[in-house]
This record gives structure tokens, C-alpha cells and sequence, in this order.
């Protein structure tokens, strides 16, 4: 794969996310212009930060858990001993990557169910919206995928 190819899939989260909150600045700025600026408010302006926000969160979740950057409460588990606390790591990513498996597919039909009903004001298909969550859990998906095959492996050559 060429360089630049893969940095953009490394990437993919960052740079999606990025557009998104760039959208989400730009469009709560204009609203907040033209209702205070001119005599008419862009009504649109608030739909189009809603949507460009819930892509920002769902593709936002998988940067940070790309990078590391969610909750890990070990507390308890480190208390245990080697075996035991492999056993429920490997219990734990289970169910993780199950979790995420089962919001996938839940979104994913959601997203398509919901095709032929529009926003209120663009009257854009909610499946623009409930896409990102379906992005969202596909990355997030893959991401702690690798995560998890690279804490195994590095187990395993231990």
C-alpha cells in the first residue's frame, strides 16, 4: 500500500472528525451571524451542526480509543493473579468486540429503516445522521480489533 494511502486510513478518524468540527463551528457561526446580523436566520444552520456534531462524536469515539484515550478501570484486576486477570481481559475484550458487533448491525439497519424519513428542516434522509453512528461502531469496531490482536501478541511473545 502506498504511503500516503495508508497514512490516510491510519488517519481516517482524525480527518474525518476534524471536517466534522470544522462543519459544526462554521454552521453555529453563520446561525449566530445571521440571526443577529441581519433581519433572517439561517434555520438550516442549526441541523447541519446537529448532524456534522453526531459524526464528530461517533468517529470521535474512535480516534480516542485508537489513541487510547478511553476510561480503563483496572482496579480491581490488578489485583488478581496472572491467569485469572488474563481470563477476564480476555472476557472483557469478548465482550467489547461483541458489543460492538451487535450496535453495528443494529445501526446499521436503523440507519437504512430510517431512509425515507427526512430531517425537519433540510429534509435530508436520517440516515445521513444515524450514518454516523454506523461509521462510528465500524471503526470503532476495527480499532479495538487491532488493539486487542496487538495486546495478544505481544502477550504471546513475552
Amino acid at each position: 500500500m502506498s504511503r500516503p494511502r495508508a497514512l490516510l486510513l491510519d488517519q481516517f478518524e482524525e480527518i474525518l472528525a476534524g471536517a466534522a468540527l470544522i462543519v459544526v463551528v462554521l454552521a453555529v457561526c453563520w446561525g449566530v451571524v445571521t440571526r443577529y446580523v441581519t433581519a433572517e436566520p439561517a434555520t438550516w444552520a442549526g441541523e447541519v451542526a446537529a448532524i456534522a456534531f453526531a459524526w464528530l462524536i461517533f468517529i470521535g469515539a474512535s480516534a480516542a480509543l485508537k489513541r487510547g484515550m478511553h476510561v480503563h478501570i483496572d482496579m480491581l484486576l490488578i489485583l488478581l493473579p496472572e491467569a485469572p486477570r488474563r481470563a477476564v481481559t480476555l472476557a472483557g475484550d469478548a465482550i467489547v468486540i461483541v458489543f460492538l458487533a451487535i450496535g453495528f448491525v443494529l445501526a446499521a439497519e436503523f440507519s437504512i429503516d430510517s431512509w425515507d424519513s427526512p430531517t425537519s428542516v433540510l429534509r435530508l434522509p436520517l440516515s445521513i445522521v444515524y450514518g454516523s453512528v454506523v461509521v462510528g461502531f465500524a471503526c470503532l469496531l476495527c480499532r479495538y480489533a487491532a488493539v486487542v490482536r496487538v495486546h495478544y501478541r505481544d502477550q504471546v511473545s513475552e
